[in-house]
């Protein structure tokens, strides 16, 4: 599951983001700073993989390119449908 956290824009804001760029994924809006508190984000933009059972596994702040090889095959790794992990 995709959900961004968006922790300073409008509510209407958001929605015209998500539309513009034809996002499909939820995005839940942390007026209060509990889920920034939560998992301590240090800067934005701020990637977290969390397991299924609420665990921080990996995380990232600063852009990404998520369409990129390196960024797939990091991915595929994390959710076991690779067996070797990503180089570099």
């Amino acid at each position: 599951m995709v959900l961004a956290v968006n922790i300073a824009e409008p509510a209407g804001q958001v929605k015209e983001y998500l539309v513009k760029h034809k996002l499909t994924f939820s995005a839940l809006l942390d007026n209060d700073s509990r889920v920034s508190d939560l998992y301590r984000v240090r800067g934005t933009p701020s990637r977290f993989l969390i397991d299924r059972e609420g665990r921080l596994i990996a995380g990232s702040i600063g852009p990404r390119d998520w369409a990129s090889a390196a960024a797939r095959n990091l991915i595929s790794y994390l959710l076991g449908l690779a067996k070797k992990p990503p180089r570099g």
